[in-house]
């Protein structure tokens, strides 16, 4: 039986950011707001949350210690002040890396284990505190999902907790918030929103509502990431993009991935490649190497993305979509191979050693396994 299951509120439009004090306050009196150290503060965005907040009456604690990836140690580090401080409500204000902290501090802190521990395996025994999700960038879809991706500090080993009570109560998507992403985040952070709609798209798991919702922010992200990267203040293009990145998370919490995902994780910790980029440069490739398992699903990614002429039989629009995703990774300069990033093949066993046992992997529409995992690392190299 299919299931789809976001419960999320979502608000969608220009100003949505205003609402984030009387929201809040829905769910009590005193908030952490989970950033990064820069970008929140050089663009202004923090002092309007925070505004927000006060006008609302809510004594707001900042937590601004998120940089690069969603790491165990400073979310074991936000949960110690959430306790400290009584926090009732969790604010996540930036990209997935903000909103995958603060949403790990937030189903966490009320509980008796450590983070550490919950990343190992043992299981959520309860609900945690309510998170509010602001993303500030178009890609991961975080604000729609029941899952935190973590990284060890330790190894190097990116692990995703999920359970059903980690969606954010409310999420505030707000064009205007993404207009100070420069051009290489809006690349970066587009690309992994066109490569999640796309495997959600194509994913063993999807089903006709997530299909409805990921087509549709194919055809939202096709149009547009192009054009917010090279024009970085067109404002419909920015909303198109945020809304694009919206369904792409809803459907994936539900489709889940693919092959793209199961090896980007360990890429992109062990060689210090951007998520979003190490994303966009697999994408073609694990695409071309799917082509016979998902034809008419590739075919239709064409259609969605109009390139796809009229007439033209499924094999040859499929193809023609492997082209247009690769041309539009191009047009936005995501690089081509992962020898840009020092990657060798005498990294491939361990990559594909941590890849095996990923979801996203096991959900591709072309089963996976470690040759398969080769082949395609080969190719993008």
């Amino acid at each position: 039986m299919d299931q789809f299951y976001v419960p999320t509120e979502i608000q969608l439009g220009r100003g949505a950011l205003a609402a984030l004090g009387t929201q809040t306050a829905r769910f009590g009196a005193r908030a952490m707001v989970v950033c990064g150290a820069g970008f929140a503060r050089r663009s202004g965005l923090l002092d309007r949350a925070l505004a927000a907040l006060q006008r609302a009456g809510i004594t707001a604690t900042t937590f601004d210690a998120v940089r690069g990836e969603a790491n165990l140690a400073v979310v074991e580090e936000g949960i110690t002040i959430a306790r400290q401080q009584a926090v009732e409500v969790v604010i996540g204000l930036g990209g997935g890396s903000a909103l995958d902290t603060a949403k790990a501090i937030a189903s966490a802190a009320p509980l008796e284990g450590s983070i550490w521990e919950y990343h190992g395996g043992r299981a959520i025994e309860a609900a945690g505190l309510p998170f509010i999700a602001v993303p500030t960038t178009a890609g991961t879809g975080a604000e729609v999902t029941k899952n935190a991706v973590l990284i060890d500090p330790r190894n190097g080993v990116k692990y995703s907790i999920r359970d059903d009570r980690w969606f954010a109560r409310v999420a505030l998507l707000d064009p205007e918030t993404t207009l100070s992403m420069p051009p290489e985040v809006t690349a970066s952070t587009g690309s992994d929103a066109l490569c999640q709609a796309i495997e959600a798209y194509t994913s063993i798991g999807a089903n006709a509502i997530t299909d409805a919702l990921a087509y549709r922010a194919i055809a939202s992200i096709g149009a547009h990431l192009a054009l917010a990267y090279e024009q970085p203040s067109n404002l419909d293009a920015r909303e198109a993009m945020l809304v694009g990145s919206l369904m792409a998370g809803m459907a994936m919490a539900s489709a889940r991935l693919g092959g793209v995902h199961g090896m980007a994780h360990p890429l992109g910790s062990h060689f210090g490649i951007p998520h979003g980029v190490v994303c966009g440069l697999l994408l073609p490739y694990t695409m071309a190497y799917n082509l016979e398992y998902a034809t008419a699903k590739y075919a239709r990614v064409a259609a969605a993305m109009g390139v796809a002429a009229p007439g033209m039989d499924e094999a040859t629009a499929a193809r023609v979509a492997v082209d247009a995703v690769r041309d539009l990774l191009c047009r936005i300069r995501i690089p081509a191979h992962l020898g840009a990033f020092g990657v060798t093949e005498e990294a491939f066993d361990g990559i594909i050693a941590e890849s095996l046992p990923s979801g996203s992997l096991q959900h591709n529409p072309r089963p996976l396994a470690a040759e398969d995992v080769r082949r395609i690392l080969e190719a993008a190299l």
